[in-house]
Formats: C-alpha cells, structure tokens, sequence
C-alpha cells in the first residue's frame, strides 16, 4: 500500500516540491551567516536536547488515549496499546508522505485489523483531528496576547484573528457534521456502497464529538500541547534562547506555546510530508519578525526543533513500522 503512494506522480511531486521549498530557504539563507548557524547548533547543550526528545515523545500516549476516547464514545473498543501505536504509525506516515495520508492509513489499519467498517474508522480520525485543531486555535489565540501582553502588532493581530476564524469554523463544521452531514449525503445521488460507508464515517463523527467526549478529551488535549511546547522550551534552552522575562531574541513561557502552536497549524498545509519547508519559513519569520531574534538564532532553533520533532519520529516511526504486528493486519486491538 505505502510503496503504491510512494510511486504515485502526485506524491513524487509533493516530494520534489519539500526539495524545492527546501532549497529555497537553504538558498535565501545564504544572506545570513550559516557558519553562525551551525556554531549555535553545535554549542547547543545535549542534556536539554534530550529533554526535548522526551517531551515529543511523551505526546503520543496521550494522543493515543485521546483518540481512544473517542473510539469508545463512538462503539469501538480499543486497549491503549493498539491506540497509541497506530496513531504513532499514522505520524510516521504523515512524514514520509504528503496530504495527511498518515489519517487515512490510521483509519485503514483499524479496519485491517479487523476493527470496523473503514468509514467508521475514518470518521473518528476526524474527529480528533477536529477536536485537535480547535484546541490549537484557541490555544494559540490565548497565548498571543499573553505573549504581547495585549498589545498587539499587526502580525500577531492577524494570526489570532485567523486562529480564532480556524476555531469558529471547526466548532461550526462539527456541529454540521453532527446535525446534518448523514441526512445530507443519504439525499445524494450516489451509489449506496459510497453512501454507506459516508454514512457510518458521519455516525462516528457525530458520536466522537459529543459534549461529554470532549470534556472527556479536553485535559488530554492541553497535556499534548504543554509537551509539545516543552519541546521547543528545552530546544531554545539548549542554544541558551530560552528565559522566563524573555527580551529580544529571547523566548519565554507564552511565546514559547505561542511559536509551538503556530507551527502546529503550519503542519495542516498538506503539500510536504509533515509541513517540511514550509514550517521551517513560518517559524524563522516568525522569531525574527516577533521576536527579535537574530536570523542565525532563528534557524537554529527552528532546524534543532524540526530535527527532535520530526527527525526522531521519522527514524523511530519507521522502526516501529518495520516491527509493528498492525501493518500486516495481525494486531490485537484489545
């Protein structure tokens, strides 16, 4: 199945557009100092390298009970174990692959290993996904004006009006999806096979975004997003970026999430394989035009970050993928 996405045309040209986007910020920054950018990453202190390693990957069991919430809310119950490791597969998938195909494969591997209907599977990744994104918006808007004490420049005025936009139009599109989203696509004039399997995504969706499941999921969520911040923390400590009464060129507690959700939303473009390139730009930009830090500073710590984010899930995915009983459809789900 992977190796069919691999050698399709349009996943070869999402890949070559990653190498493109790639080059082009390694090639804009030929204007600042690279041999300045690789002195900061090789002073950068290993110790907190690692509590940033530990931090992203102390992410993934709550993901996976978060999502595990949602299976059961929805009738299909699953142990942790199998819910953790899946949706740590399906990352995986994300960084080699474009388009979020990483969420369908999630839904696939339920399905062949015997859990339900794929439209099901499909509608609780949905779900999350949803119940994830509107917790990131609102978050994000949050940390804004606690990060510029309220007042805002005009930049940061636009990304919280976007993230506030991205959070009323998820909360608007569960509620469609719950009320709605079944009757509509049972009308459609399309094949009842197509419609059933529409139709229990829909089902899934509507019973994994309940009131009760997301206060449910809620603390889960802002446990995943206090990590992922102590993630870029410990990566800004370790190049010595990192204060709590932060100046120029520094980072504290609330631009620190601040900076972490940002790139999270960056992450939903689904041209490259896990943002590639284009989170990279977004977080340079971001430093330098926000706060104040020096181009060479900017890259470190968006590189570092990337590499302990995305680097060691691609080398510990992709291990996980070889070993993992769910990818030949041979998992126990309970």
């Amino acid at each position: 199945m992977l190796l069919a996405r691999l050698t399709r045309r349009s996943t070869i040209f999402a890949l070559l557009l990653t190498v493109v986007l790639v080059a082009g910020v390694l090639r804009a920054a030929t204007s600042f100092d690279l041999a300045e950018v690789s002195r900061n990453v090789q002073r950068a202190n290993a110790l907190w390298l690692l509590v940033a390693l530990a931090a992203s990957w102390s992410t993934f069991p709550l993901r996976g009970l978060r999502w595990r919430t949602i299976l059961n809310a929805s009738g299909l119950p699953i142990s942790r174990r199998a819910a953790t490791e899946i949706l740590t597969l399906s990352f995986w998938v994300n960084c080699v692959l474009p388009a979020k195909m990483g969420d369908v494969y999630r839904g696939w591997l339920l399905k062949h290993n015997g859990a339900t209907s794929f439209g099901n599977a499909v509608g609780t990744v949905i779900a999350e996904r949803l119940v994830d994104l509107a917790t990131v918006a609102l978050l994000g808007a949050a940390s804004t004006f606690v990060a510029f004490g309220g007042k805002l420049p005009p930049t940061a005025l636009a990304l919280t009006a976007i993230a506030l936009g991205v959070a009323a139009a998820t909360t608007l599109l569960l509620l469609v999806a719950r009320g709605f989203a079944a009757a509509l696509i049972y009308a459609l004039p399309i094949p009842d096979a197509v419609k059933n399997g529409f139709t229990s995504a829909a089902a899934s969706l509507r019973a994994g975004s309940g009131g009760r499941v997301i206060r449910t999921a809620l603390p889960y969520s802002l446990a995943i997003w206090i990590g992922e911040s102590l993630r870029l923390a410990a990566v800004a400590a370790a190049l010595g970026l990192f204060v709590v009464n932060p100046a120029a060129g520094q980072i504290g507690i609330a631009s620190t999430i601040f900076v972490a959700l940002v790139s999270a939303v960056l992450t939903v473009v689904p041209f490259t394989p896990a943002g590639i390139g284009i989170v990279e730009a977004g977080m340079v930009g971001i430093l330098v035009a926000l706060f104040g830090f020096s181009p060479e500073s900017a890259i470190a710590l968006a590189l570092l970050d990337r590499l302990v984010g995305v680097g060691s899930l691609i080398v510990g995915g992709g291990a996980l993928f070889a070993l993992s009983p769910y990818r030949r459809g041979v998992g126990s789900l309970r």
